[in-house]
């Protein structure tokens, strides 16, 4: 067994290497200001893989077959109160140039979700978190067997000399029933652009 001074180390290096690779796997890191407040983000389809569940969640993607689209299947494991208060379960991670550009803008985030047909979580918590703009509240939401659009509308501050990742997040069941929900997109819009970019 490692001991404190070494796991806790080693444990924050693995999770800071499932936050890079995940940011690897094509999120443009090229896009203007203008282009992120008209078009948004969207995380859908096979992307999907890059979506990361932190300590007491879990996501696996399922590929698309049969005429039914590619989804995540998020399960929590553990209790959300007995993690740290930090912990924003299973998120899209949402780079820099995306938390300059949201911050102080009306933000609408929006999940595509339904109950799975395995084990089916009855409802489920959403929230956006940034590294220096301005956290929303966890909001809840109840789950059906059809794909539903659940959203959180937030207002991010200004940013702060603290920046990186903003966090959209679900919780699948805060108190770790081991049951599931399958999420088909993730998107965040800004509601109030500039009106030279709006879309």
């Amino acid at each position: 067994m490692l001991k404190d001074r070494i796991f806790y180390p080693l444990a924050a290096l693995i999770v800071f290497g499932m936050i890079a690779l995940a940011l690897s796997f094509g999120q443009r890191v090229d896009l203007t200001e203008c282009e992120i407040w008209s078009e948004g983000y969207i995380m859908s389809g096979e992307e999907l893989v890059r979506l990361t569940a932190q300590p007491g969640t879990q996501a696996v993607y399922v590929a698309a077959a049969g005429g039914e689209p590619a989804y995540a299947r998020l399960t929590s494991t553990a209790a959300r109160e007995s993690l740290p208060d930090d912990k924003p379960g299973v998120f899209a991670p949402i780079g820099p140039q995306y938390e300059r550009a949201f911050a102080t803008h009306k933000l609408r985030m929006t999940v595509t979700a339904r109950a799975s047909r395995l084990n089916p979580l009855e409802s489920f918590d959403i929230g956006y978190f940034s590294a220096g703009s301005g956290d929303s509240d966890w909001e809840r939401h109840r789950l059906t067997s059809d794909w539903v659009e659940y959203a959180l509308e937030f207002r991010p501050g200004a940013l702060t000399n603290r920046q990186g990742l903003d966090h959209a997040s679900i919780w699948p069941g805060e108190t770790g029933e081991l049951l599931n929900m399958d999420v088909r997109d993730i998107r965040v819009r800004v509601l109030d652009p500039p009106g030279a970019c709006a879309g």
